[in-house]
């Protein structure tokens, strides 16, 4: 009786082989080489890129294995987010933005100046304006306890003076205001007239 079950499963013969078996079977070491071929070519650019990097400090690299890129390029990033945190002072950056902000005001008014027939209370209440939100960094600064690196520059008021946009009174004509340049800024001609803001 087990002599005819063994011989009717063997009868049968071998199973049919699912094609999706067949296509993992090809297709495995296949996509196994495209992968090994990415790693290693990544591999080959992270070298170049720290042999470079490692040369421009100074440091000379004959062989590196694989597993001595990883480390360099792991060490590598690390140094350089180090650095970027020892760049990044929140306070060297207020300065800065508030200089720039002062400088741009500046070009504002010196723009409103050398434009004939603008006119002269539109230009007073922008440069009013200008002046409050300056105000208003400086004292966000100061009460973050973040003092400026620096004393800010008064040119901006000395610039909007020269260009009459701070008096109570136009000027005379907008040939006056077309004359106005940077070089008159250290002039002392609207220097009775009072300031509407401060800078400082």
């Amino acid at each position: 009786m087990s002599y005819e079950i063994a011989y009717s499963i063997a009868d049968d013969g071998p199973q049919p082989v699912s094609r999706t078996y067949q296509y993992r079977k090809v297709m495995k070491p296949m996509l196994e080489r495209k992968r090994r071929a990415r790693i290693n070519r990544c591999l080959d650019e992270l070298k170049e890129l720290m042999v470079s990097a490692l040369q421009s400090e100074g440091e000379n690299v004959a062989k590196l294995e694989k597993a001595d890129i990883l480390e360099l390029t792991v060490r590598h990033l690390h140094k350089l987010r180090r650095q970027r945190r020892l760049s990044l002072n929140p306070t060297v950056d207020a300065d800065r933005f508030r200089a720039g902000f002062t400088h741009a005001a500046n070009e504002v008014s010196r723009c409103l100046a050398s434009i004939p027939g603008v006119d002269v209370r539109l230009g007073t209440q922008l440069m009013t304006h200008l002046g409050h939100r300056l105000n208003d960094m400086q004292r966000a600064a100061a009460s973050a306890d973040t003092p400026p690196a620096s004393p800010p520059s008064p040119a901006l008021s000395t610039a909007s003076s020269t260009s009459g946009y701070v008096t109570p009174s136009p000027p005379a004509s907008p040939v006056h205001m077309h004359t106005a340049t940077p070089l008159d800024c250290t002039t002392n001609t609207f220097t009775k007239s009072p300031a509407v803001w401060r800078p400082w």
